[in-house]
């Protein structure tokens, strides 16, 4: 009696489950494929073509979802923790490192020229639409 797995069925259900059901990684397409990861090494090789389609295709799904939340974040007007998870997912790794400190905002301390003109030259990379959820924003805090 042979298998019940072949290498085209594995693949076709793979990219099937892949589409329907996205899974963020290799180790959950083979948990829903519902058979064991050395079974579905046996067919579908590392390195292989159709490894390679595979891990393609999961990457594509991971940016479509990872695209459309950040388009959900920017909707999010007056929301300081989706700005914030906005500027962690878009922003770079400064203005990332920017929001990991403590800062402590009854200490005494200078204000340095030129942390301003970065800070103003990070604002201009925003899109329109992330400047008006950013100045909406500081209103908000102005005005508490």
């Amino acid at each position: 009696m042979g298998y019940r797995y072949t290498k085209e069925k594995i693949l076709k259900d793979s990219l099937k489950i892949i589409k329907d059901k996205k899974p963020s990684d290799i180790e959950k397409l083979i948990f829903l494929l519902r058979c064991s990861s050395q079974t579905f090494y046996r067919y579908i090789r590392p390195g292989s073509k159709e490894m390679l389609e595979i891990l393609a295709e999961i990457e594509y799904q991971n940016a479509v979802i990872t695209t459309k939340a950040q388009d959900l974040l920017l909707k999010m007007e007056n929301n300081p923790t989706a700005l914030i998870a906005t500027i962690r997912m878009r922003g770079t790794d400064k203005d990332r490192m920017a929001l990991s400190q403590n800062i402590n905002v009854n200490a005494n301390t200078t204000i340095n020229y030129e942390d301003v003109k970065k800070l103003e030259v990070n604002i201009n990379k925003l899109s329109i639409e992330e400047q008006r959820t950013l100045n909406a924003l500081l209103d908000k805090i102005r005005d508490e």
